[in-house]
């Protein structure tokens, strides 16, 4: 590896993910490889080297990824300073875009879980704990709108970020950014992020998730099935006849008839009208992102906006 004194970040597999590496289990290194390549994007994370070294023990070889040195996260940012302006939460939302059509062009689906630090974990030879590096300093809002922000996680344990032809797992994204045909076990693709990246525009700007995976004791729901009363009805939608018949759970959430199995009564709740419930945002462009969210967040994926065609979206006009 060239020299040039410039900082560099450098992620160390353990033992157990490096031989799930050499296994064809994850892939993070050829995904990491083909959104690398030129021509790149900055809003990806940039891999610049790897190589193996020895562990102690028996922990065999651990698999190391050299890549481009980025600064905080989007939590972080949020925790200190809450909600966002709508300048910036338009700034974030448009460079998280434009790093899924980067790599949805190289066939590159970004089907993992965020970023948390690491409990010790148990070894062949003890107990082992990650390093933490020390965080740099969070960006004040007016130096947050300078930044680039960047796709950085394609790996985390057994969710990782994967290749379009090779799906090496089909429990993907946390519950609450789970797209319908996941849960009712269809086929999926690219569009799978496409879900998820409309759930994070209502989340970035408003604060909050947009859906809930958790039981409803009045309703008598469990997860599954309220997520899916309200992917129902937060988007007016119904699930198609032909998109249940090659779900292997739909008849556990449909009747024959594509009927919502559950007793609560659907009801249209429509996008506008939860934004417009946080107040966080002027009328027109409470319509403006619900439209943009609607492209989005389509029961059939093959009705949903591809990343690129999302980004002609006049929501973006004049944002950089």
């Amino acid at each position: 590896m060239s020299r040039n004194n410039s900082y560099v970040a450098l992620k160390v597999l353990n033992g157990f993910h490096t031989e799930l590496f050499e296994r064809g289990r994850i892939c993070e290194l050829e995904v990491l490889q083909q959104v690398s390549m030129p021509p790149s994007t900055p809003h990806c994370l940039q891999l610049m080297s790897h190589f193996t070294f020895p562990g102690k023990g028996t922990a065999g070889q651990h698999l190391c990824l050299v890549t481009n040195v980025i600064g905080g996260d989007v939590k972080s940012l949020f925790t200190k300073h809450g909600i966002f302006p709508f300048p910036l939460a338009k700034r974030i939302i448009l460079h998280l875009l434009r790093g899924i059509a980067h790599a949805h062009t190289r066939g590159v689906l970004l089907t993992s879980d965020p970023p948390r630090r690491h409990a010790p974990e148990a070894s062949h030879d003890g107990l082992v704990e990650a390093a933490i590096s020390q965080p740099l300093p969070i960006p004040t809002l007016q130096e947050a709108m300078q930044r680039t922000f960047v796709v950085a996680d394609f790996g985390h344990v057994i969710l990782t970020a994967q290749l379009v032809e090779n799906h090496t797992e089909n429990k993907i994204s946390p519950p609450p950014l789970r797209p319908p045909e996941i849960i009712i076990g269809g086929p999926w693709d690219a569009k799978v992020d496409i879900w998820t990246f409309g759930c994070l525009i209502f989340e970035l700007i408003t604060g909050r998730a947009f859906f809930k995976y958790e039981p409803d004791p009045k309703l008598n729901l469990d997860e599954p099935n309220y997520i899916i009363y309200q992917m129902l009805c937060y988007t007016c939608e119904d699930i198609s006849a032909e998109q249940l018949m090659v779900s292997a759970f739909a008849d556990q959430f449909f009747d024959t008839n594509c009927n919502f199995k559950a007793i609560p009564r659907l009801m249209d709740y429509p996008f506008e009208i939860s934004i417009r419930c946080y107040k966080v945002i002027e009328e027109a462009d409470v319509l403006s992102t619900a439209a943009l969210m609607r492209r989005c967040l389509r029961l059939d994926p093959a009705q949903r906006a591809s990343a690129a065609e999302l980004l002609s979206d006049p929501w973006f006009d004049g944002v950089e």
